[in-house]
């Protein structure tokens, strides 16, 4: 398993109120994250924030002299809302990127991305952190993480065991 992937998959899962679920599928060593807007965008939309989101993230790469491995954003529209989903390998991934990403969608969709609150507490993650890889290590072996938010709080599940953690 892959230690900073880990990190990155709470780091995220707490820090950005305006990611839906997150995914860590800790065997491919993949982050999915999604977010939600309420409107349905158009394709024209779709396809300029696909364009934004590779030039910058290009940047950022070459800046961090990284190649991502899997990099895709896909987007699905369900009734009256639109699912963004990114998704990246781990591996090469740094929150820099996410960071990013969360600023280019609240600059396009600012009225229409969802978000429940901030929720600082380092210590808070650092306990958790612990607790997931001790679980992890000793219960499951290998894996899929996966984390979604409800009124607020952080919900976490090991998909394998169907079990909270």
């Amino acid at each position: 398993m892959n230690e900073a992937g880990l990190e990155i998959f709470l780091n995220i899962s707490v820090n950005f109120p305006e990611i839906n679920i997150i995914k860590y599928e800790y065997e491919k060593d993949l982050l999915i994250v999604e977010v939600v807007l309420f409107e349905e965008i158009t394709r024209e939309q779709e396809e300029k924030v696909i364009t934004t989101c590779k030039e910058r993230m290009q940047a950022l790469h070459t800046l961090n002299k990284s190649k991502p491995q899997i990099f895709n954003i896909k987007f699905r529209r369900l009734a009256g809302l639109t699912f963004v989903r990114y998704y990246r390998d781990a591996q090469s991934l740094y929150e820099t990127e996410i960071d990013l990403l969360i600023c280019l969608l609240r600059d396009e969709f600012c009225e229409y991305l969802f978000n429940e609150g901030n929720i600082p507490c380092n210590s808070f993650k650092k306990q958790m952190k612990r607790d997931l890889l001790q679980q992890l290590n000793n219960k499951y072996g290998t894996g899929y993480l996966f984390a979604y938010r409800d009124h607020g709080k952080l919900c976490m599940f090991n998909r394998n065991t169907g079990g909270g953690l």
